[in-house]
């Protein structure tokens, strides 16, 4: 789970050419297709120095941020993520928490085992603690800020927390739509 993964493949000489080729497939789809509301998101990123080598590779490739409305979203699953927010937050249009990922770094355990998946819970005061800072700090240099990842569609009580903290979009599951809907109301209203 944690091997070589997101921005750190993109920019290695060993899988640079295939970046490029995703590059290049996203170029085409604003350029030819006109489907310019496409917003790139880039996972697993452990350092602003690793999103500068990804954003270069991107606009040497015609996909520089703010041209035409091109939007940049870091995935915000690690920890450095939220504890680099700060400088993160300037070089990108918007944070994407991946709940299930930060969960698991976070508490340092693998959800899929069956020894230790009694402690996932994205409920987790340090796991909420996390969100909590990293949605203060997009909130500071008014950045997006949305969340993807099981919780908010299983645990009515977490996206009342996500909402209370000031989050801009949940995604949920279609089967958890309704009941999502319904705390969101009982909150704004």
């Amino acid at each position: 789970m944690i091997g070589w993964r997101g921005a750190s493949r993109y920019y290695s000489e060993a899988f640079r050419e295939a970046f490029v080729m995703e590059c290049k497939a996203l170029k085409k789809v604003r350029d030819e297709f006109g489907l310019e509301n496409i917003t790139i998101m880039i996972p697993f990123c452990r350092t602003p120095q690793e999103l500068t080598k990804v954003l270069k590779i991107m606009e040497d490739h015609g996909l520089k941020r703010g041209e035409r409305g091109l939007e940049i979203y870091l995935m915000a699953e690690l920890p450095s993520n939220v504890i680099l927010a700060d400088e993160f937050a300037p070089m990108i249009d918007g944070f994407s928490i991946g709940s299930n990922d930060l969960t698991q770094l976070v508490l340092g355990l693998d959800r899929d085992s069956s020894l230790v998946a009694h402690l996932y819970d994205e409920r987790n005061c340090a796991v909420k603690g996390m969100i909590k800072t990293l949605i203060s700090s997009a909130k500071k240099h008014k950045t997006k800020v949305g969340i993807c990842g099981q919780g908010p569609s299983d645990f009515p009580d977490f996206s009342k927390f996500l909402i209370e903290e000031g989050i801009d979009t949940i995604s949920v599951t279609p089967d958890s739509m309704l009941k999502t809907l319904k705390v969101i109301q009982e909150i704004e209203n």
